[in-house]
Order: C-alpha cells, then sequence, then structure tokens
C-alpha cells in the first residue's frame, strides 16, 4: 500500500525539522503514541495503543532512520505487531520553503499490512490514514506555533544558533504515523 502527499505547515523549515525530531513532540502529535524511545543511534523502540470500533491493540515495533539529510528529508524504515496484525515498510519525508515562510511537507509511505487490519480493506485503510495525517500536521502546528508572548523572545533567538535535531526522532514520527493511519488505529472524534 502507498500513500502520498503534501501539508503545508505555517512554520519555518528549521522549526518543522526540530519539532520532528523532538520525541516528545512526536508523542503529542501522534494518536495513540504512548511511548518512542531512542534505544541505540538512529533507532526507536516505540509503543501505540489504539482503539476503535472495529480494532482495538497495542502494536509494538521499531523505527530506524535509514538515510537523512538535516532540513531537508529522511527516510525511516518502520516495523510493527500486535494483535490486530503487523505493518512493515518505509516512509520518506521531505522539507521544503513555502513562500509565505512555512514550510511544505512532502510524505510517501509503503508498506505492507497483514492481519486483522488486511481485512478492513485497502480503501478504508487509505481513508483513515489520511484523515489521521491531516490529525497528526494540524497538532504539530498548534505545537510549534509560537505563544504570542514568546514571539518577540523568539525573534531574538532567531540569531542564536539552533541546536542539531534528532533525525531519528523525526524519521520515527513519520514511520508510526504512517503505521497508524495503514492499521486505521485513530478516528476523528
Amino acid at each position: 500500500m502507498r500513500i502520498e502527499g503534501r501539508e503545508r505547515v505555517a512554520t519555518p523549515r528549521g522549526a518543522v525539522w526540530t519539532g520532528l525530531n523532538d520525541p516528545a513532540v512526536l508523542r503529542s502529535c501522534t494518536p495513540g503514541l504512548t511511548r518512542l524511545d531512542e534505544t541505540a543511534p538512529d533507532h526507536f523502540d516505540a509503543v501505540l495503543e489504539l482503539a476503535l470500533p472495529a480494532l482495538n491493540g497495542r502494536f509494538e515495533g521499531s523505527v530506524d532512520i535509514v538515510e537523512r539529510v538535516a532540513g531537508e528529508r529522511m527516510k525511516l524504515r518502520l516495523k510493527g505487531k500486535g494483535p490486530p496484525g503487523f505493518v512493515d515498510g518505509t516512509a520518506e519525508l521531505s522539507l521544503a520553503d513555502a513562500e509565505d515562510g512555512g514550510t511544505q511537507l512532502g510524505y510517501a509511505v509503503d508498506v505492507q499490512i497483514g492481519g486483522q487490519i488486511a481485512r478492513l480493506g485497502q480503501r478504508m485503510l487509505f481513508g483513515v490514514t489520511k484523515e489521521m495525517l491531516g490529525q497528526f500536521f494540524e497538532a504539530l502546528e498548534r505545537t510549534l506555533r509560537p505563544a504570542p508572548a514568546a514571539a518577540s523572545a523568539q525573534a531574538s533567538a532567531a540569531a542564536a544558533p539552533a541546536r542539531a535535531p534528532s533525525a531519528l526522532a523525526a524519521l520515527l514520527q513519520l514511520a508510526w504515523r504512517t503505521l497508524l493511519h495503514l492499521i486505521g488505529l485513530s478516528k476523528r472524534s
């Protein structure tokens, strides 16, 4: 199953890259993601707990960053399994400056699924995945949006060198988000 698309986030690319590499940001923006721990360089262990009417379960898996160019792109390898089935695949993420100062995020996910998840049907999984991606990007934008009082502090801090983001975290986020979407483990309220 392949899912690809583009999303615009009203935040500068550097801040988006940093957020995508922060496990705490990824956990807060990804529905059901309860654990995201870097256990080795470029390797994350993750736990996703989902509860949907047709599918409930805990998924344990890993995300590996297999390629990255800071601030521009990364490629992830993701694996997950649990009582509802399994997911195995890759995810690619690209970032580019948007004309209005925001960021254009491109994504492409190729995964194989099996078990109960596969019985939901590709059409349903595709729709649920796209909806979850939308939820993730909305949460990411809200999380990265500076508070009004912090705007002036952020402007002065812009001159300071930014800390290097963890590309592994960004890759994990994309991989787990894709996994969740493909599995259909999240549902809008």
